[in-house]
């Protein structure tokens, strides 16, 4: 099953069955290394229309076609983000950002990110090698900082396949495209960045 967390992901309220609008923006604390919440925006005539944030604490379900909240109330003012912006990544701008080793060895680019089943918590991130074109999983504690252009990371010798933490919890998945459709009985939750 495809989680869905990207733009255009319509949201639903509960109480009423009312579609609220449509994901804009989902955001990631690089402090935490968690998803935060996403902002949705609901059109009107010329542009206009409604908009509001979402905790993901709020959320009552990802589902493959729609966020669903309880009802409204737990929407905040859109401008409870611009408060914070300046701390927050938008989620699809960590997608292809450049990872660099501590010592300045260039690494390659951010393919995938990986979430925790429930606690949208980062585990790891899948780089493209640069060069090979070769996929490295880089376990979230291998993670030094992720600035506005770089994500740093522990030395190669610290980063291998093995440092990445395997739990019997579903992971989630975010990545630049969708991910192909499988049909090998086994079931995957994912959170896709892109449609």
């Amino acid at each position: 099953m495809t989680t869905r967390l990207v733009k255009g992901t319509p949201v639903i309220s509960l109480a009423d069955g009312s579609t609220l609008g449509a994901i804009d923006h989902v955001y990631f604390d690089p402090e935490r290394l968690a998803v935060v919440g996403f902002t949705f925006h609901k059109g009107g005539l010329f542009g206009g229309g409604t908009s509001g944030l979402v905790e993901i604490a709020d959320v009552h379900a990802f589902g493959p076609d729609a966020v669903t909240i309880d009802d409204f109330s737990v929407v905040h003012s859109d401008l409870a983000v611009e408060a914070r912006r300046g701390d927050l990544i938008d989620l699809e701008e960590l997608l292809k950002r450049t990872v660099m080793t501590e010592s300045g060895t260039f690494l390659g680019h951010v393919a995938a990110i990986q979430f925790g089943d429930a606690s949208h918590r980062l585990t790891a991130l899948d780089v493209i090698a640069a060069g090979s074109g070769e996929h490295c999983p880089i376990a979230a504690g291998e993670i030094q900082a992720i600035g506005a252009e770089l994500v740093i990371v522990a030395d190669p010798s610290a980063v291998t396949a093995a440092d990445v933490v395997r739990s019997p919890r579903t992971l989630h998945v975010v990545t630049a495209r969708p991910a192909a459709s499988r049909d090998d009985g086994h079931r995957r939750d994912r959170v896709v960045i892109g449609a």
